[in-house]
């Protein structure tokens, strides 16, 4: 059984930037449409700098495309897996096996304003790519309200931050999730509070092992294999 939560809608950052980025390229489109309009573009007056604008507001409208197309519109618990769905490009897939833990991101509501290094998109239609924010190091957004995020963290790749309208409910909902697929492969996790640096305990029955604690809130490197150590 899915059950789906819908994205967040975006935030007042987030709406400013895409308003902001919208305007200005039809800004830099007036000159040129004036100069189409009183000949003199005909004539090759101010050609040059016609060209110019017309590419950089493209530019601008390709970038404005690229992060619709790749909003999420909803997250979904799956059986086996957590998958982002998007506007109109191929939904992410996060099988259960990659993922450690799960918990509310509260220390991350200031991104991009404090905190941030590089980025791949912060603010165009929400927040997406990869990012590498100080003190945390590399995560990777899929994500359009700061206020709501979601921190999955991973075992060989950067934590996922995620923004469902509900996030507390989708917190439960995906931790319950992972619970029952470790059970069902004949594991046990052991999860402490969600607020509070927590320990995933997968034990198989024949091999017991133990993962180290995982500072999901605060968004620490994800555990990697490597960590495991055996009992």
């Amino acid at each position: 059984m899915e059950t789906s939560y819908t994205a967040a809608a975006l935030d007042s950052y987030a709406e400013r930037i895409t308003s902001g980025v919208a305007t200005l390229g039809g800004m830099l489109m007036l000159p040129t449409l004036f100069l189409y309009l009183s000949g003199l573009l005909v004539a090759g007056i101010a050609l040059t700098g016609a060209v110019v604008t017309v590419a950089v507001a493209l530019a601008l409208a390709v970038w404005l495309t690229l992060n619709y197309a790749i909003q999420p519109i909803a997250y979904v618990v799956a059986n086996d897996a957590l998958i982002i769905r998007r506007r109109w490009a191929r939904a992410l897939r996060v099988p259960f096996k990659q993922i450690t833990g799960v918990s509310p991101a509260g220390a991350l509501a200031d991104v991009p304003r404090f905190g941030l290094r590089r980025s791949f998109n912060a603010g165009v239609f929400g927040y997406h790519g990869l990012f590498h924010l100080d003190p945390y190091g590399r995560v990777f957004f899929a994500a359009t309200h700061r206020e709501r995020f979601v921190a999955v963290a991973r075992y060989d790749a950067p934590s996922l931050i995620v923004s469902p309208a509900r996030p507390r409910e989708f917190v439960e909902a995906l931790r319950e999730a992972l619970l029952k697929s470790a059970s069902d492969e004949g594991k046990t996790i052991s999860v402490r509070d969600q607020e509070t640096p927590f320990l995933l305990e997968i034990a198989e029955p024949s091999i017991p092992v133990r993962l180290e604690p995982v500072r999901l809130w605060s968004l620490s490197h994800p555990v990697t294999p490597e960590a495991r150590t055996t009992n």
